[in-house]
């Protein structure tokens, strides 16, 4: 393969320490790219970024994306030490312990805070940085969910499915924002179905994971080879969303 046109570049992921986000910041490392991750532990990351082979290009950061100062502190250490965002993973994702009418106020702002308000947040952020740099080919992507296409009969899902839907909204309102002042910048979302992470063990216990992956289901890598593919399409093609299932699930 000749040198990727992404190599140098600084990429922001969101909620890289594991499974999914590992996979995608795994992969633009492997791309060429300069990858900055935020997540609230970053334990395994600092473990990556000794390795030789991405040593000075990986940057683990501790942040709560609920906290709207740490996020405008990543993007101005961002512009100082690296120049700025060229891409942006918006990854980071949390569910719901509680069915819509056993929920609580808190809950649902925890996931509004998470799923929605620090996307919007990273996205806005990303997009003055590119601007202020004229950069003629940055990218913006917000995983979201086949969630955000169908309504599961999960309770515990509910609320979290109304995010994806948000992020759906979201996601083309940031696109045609940035298609009328002609800014040089793709969004694209990744809609994954049942992905292998712990998600549903951190959120809704080992008995509901073990349940859940009776099931089909997705390796992170495969979620990665879709930023990958989106990222490698020609400057003049605008891939607007990626919808992955497992083979078994797509009848």
């Amino acid at each position: 393969m000749s040198e990727f046109r992404w190599a140098g570049k600084v990429a922001l992921v969101t909620g890289g320490n594991s499974g999914i986000g590992a996979a995608i910041t795994r992969r633009l490392l492997e791309l060429g790219l300069i990858v900055v991750v935020l997540d609230r532990n970053i334990d395994d990351l600092q473990e990556l970024a000794t390795k030789d082979e991405v040593y000075g290009r990986l940057y683990p950061r501790i942040c709560d994306l609920r906290h709207e100062n740490d996020v405008l502190e990543t993007f101005r250490w961002i512009e100082t030490c690296l120049g700025g965002v060229d891409v942006l993973v918006n990854n980071a994702g949390i569910t719901g312990h509680n069915s819509l009418v056993e929920g609580s106020p808190d809950e649902w702002r925890h996931l509004l805070e998470v799923n929605v308000v620090a996307l919007c947040l990273c996205t806005k952020e990303a997009v003055a940085s590119m601007r202020r740099r004229n950069i003629k080919d940055g990218h913006i992507f917000n995983l979201s969910s086949t969630l955000a296409h169908t309504i599961h009969p999960y309770g515990p899902l509910h609320f979290y499915t109304a995010t994806k839907y948000a992020v759906s909204a979201l996601t083309e309102g940031v696109r045609q924002e940035l298609r009328e002042t002609k800014a040089r910048i793709r969004v694209t979302s990744i809609s994954p179905g049942l992905v292998k992470s712990n998600i549903f063990k951190s959120c809704l216990g080992a008995d509901v994971h073990d349940a859940v992956y009776k099931k089909p289901s997705l390796n992170p890598s495969d979620v990665a080879s879709a930023i990958e593919y989106a990222l490698n399409s020609p400057t003049h093609v605008q891939v607007n969303e990626i919808i992955i299932k497992p083979m078994e699930l797509l009848a």
